[in-house]
C-alpha cells in the first residue's frame, strides 16, 4: 500500500511547482494532477514537509479554506501569500484575477 507521500506524489509535485506569488484552486489542482479538490484538500492538510508551499492553494473563489479548520492556519497561510505579494480584496479573499495561475504548464 502506497504511502500518503506516495500517493499525492504528482499533486505535491504540480503545487511545488506554484510560482512565488501565484495561487491554485483546490479544484484546478486536483483536474491537473488526476484528483478530486476534497483529496487536495486532505493532502494540502497533511503535507509531509516544508517543501510544498501548501499555502498557494485555496479555494476557487480566493477564499482561505483552511480558515475553516483552524484561524491561525488561516493568518499563516494569509501571512505566508501577503510576503509572497499576494494582494487580497475586501473580505480576505486572495484577488484571483491577479494572481491565480491560469495557463499552468510543466514549463511555468
Amino acid at each position: 500500500m502506497a504511502s500518503k507521500e506516495e500517493y499525492f506524489e504528482a499533486l505535491f509535485d504540480l503545487v511545488r511547482a506554484i510560482p512565488a506569488g501565484k495561487v491554485m484552486s483546490y479544484g484546478q489542482a486536483g483536474f491537473l494532477a488526476g484528483y478530486t479538490a476534497r483529496e487536495v484538500g486532505r493532502a494540502m492538510a497533511n503535507c509531509p514537509d516544508d517543501s510544498i508551499p501548501w499555502h498557494r492553494v485555496v479555494g476557487s473563489d480566493g477564499y482561505l479554506r483552511i480558515g475553516q479548520r483552524s484561524p491561525v492556519h488561516q493568518a499563516l497561510q494569509k501571512h505566508l501569500l501577503e510576503s509572497e505579494g499576494v494582494q487580497f480584496k475586501k473580505g480576505s479573499t486572495v484577488d484571483m484575477e491577479r494572481h491565480q495561475v491560469n495557463d499552468f504548464t510543466d514549463d511555468a
